[in-house]
């Protein structure tokens, strides 16, 4: 693909790119080399982490690659590695928008409709699985906002989990605020095990629970490299939430997550890409909001075939 249009890029996030004198590159601090490599070859690989970030946003990202006598050239990276040098510096990203105080619910409510993909925790824990727990991109997730809105939710959606589970559901949540999110995984699939016991699989509050449990395991993955598992999870919570009819805003969600995690694996392991690609692409479809993101599976396929 080719980026034709620079101002169509939003103006976050913006990743910075340096070199060190002996070879070290960084992206936003995080070093992503060892020394001892050419400069360039060294921003090569630093554009190469900048390229999944991208298929995580599912988009081109800004970037700010800094030279080590202090020149700074702003640079578009595409999800394919197209790289566009802007001859204008990025725009100023707009201030943040204050957060009005919210009141914590006494007790855990539904799992709701939310924000898309992954990397840094949540501000605030889940007060309840909702179908809008998915993550920002493999970036991180947005903790599910109890004070959202939900009346385009339907009722059986947005409806709180039933009492008897509140209990089991204050774990999760403790857990996840603790930042043990391991633990929160298994809190969860617990609760998404009785549930789907009592009500069945595909009941709404199994679903949203499976939901979040996808969204803690996406805030993982790049700690666990478990690619391979993570596509599997998120592409069976896709499948599940279009079998059971959930709310189909979130349901994309997922899937802009699947695709992500999938993009990695397939930089990582070809051949196990190839084996959940067919999977990726149906959950895509034909949507145009999409078209790129098929492009990607297909253009990704061809360069693990041909390695």
């Amino acid at each position: 693909m080719t980026i034709t249009d620079p101002d169509t890029i939003p103006a976050t996030p913006i990743y910075t790119i340096t070199v060190s004198s002996n070879g070290v590159a960084a992206v936003n601090g995080e070093e992503v080399t060892e020394p001892g490599l050419d400069a360039n070859e060294a921003r090569v690989r630093a554009l190469a982490e900048v390229r999944i970030k991208a298929a995580f946003h599912g988009r081109p990202v800004r970037v700010l690659a800094k030279e080590a006598d202090g020149a700074a050239w702003p640079l578009i990276v595409d999800v394919n590695g197209d790289v566009v040098t802007l001859d204008r510096p990025h725009p100023t990203p707009p201030a943040p928008a204050a957060v009005p105080a919210q009141a914590s619910p006494a007790a855990p409510s539904s799992p709701a409709a939310g924000e898309p993909v992954v990397t840094r925790a949540p501000e605030e824990a889940p007060q309840h699985p909702a179908a809008g727990t998915q993550a920002r991109a493999v970036q991180q997730p947005a903790a599910p906002d109890a004070g959202r809105a939900t009346a385009a939710v339907p009722p059986e959606w947005a409806a709180p989990l039933p009492p008897q589970y509140a209990t089991a559901w204050a774990e999760v949540v403790e857990h996840e605020r603790a930042g043990r999110l391991v633990e929160a995984i298994v809190a969860a699939a617990q609760v998404e095990a009785a549930l789907a016991g009592a009500f069945g699989p595909l009941a709404p509050p199994t679903v949203n629970v499976m939901t979040v449990r996808a969204t803690f395991t996406v805030r993982r993955v790049e700690e666990t490299e478990e690619w391979a598992e993570t596509t599997e999870l998120l592409v069976q919570t896709a499948q599940r939430r279009r079998e059971a009819g959930a709310p189909e805003d979130e349901t994309q969600r997922v899937i802009s997550n699947a695709h992500a995690a999938w993009v990695r694996l397939a930089l990582e392991d070809a051949e196990g890409a190839r084996e959940t690609a067919e999977s990726v692409l149906a959950l895509l479809g034909d949507r145009p909001e999409h078209k790129r993101r098929v492009e990607a599976v297909f253009r990704l396929l061809e360069w693990g075939a041909a390695k």
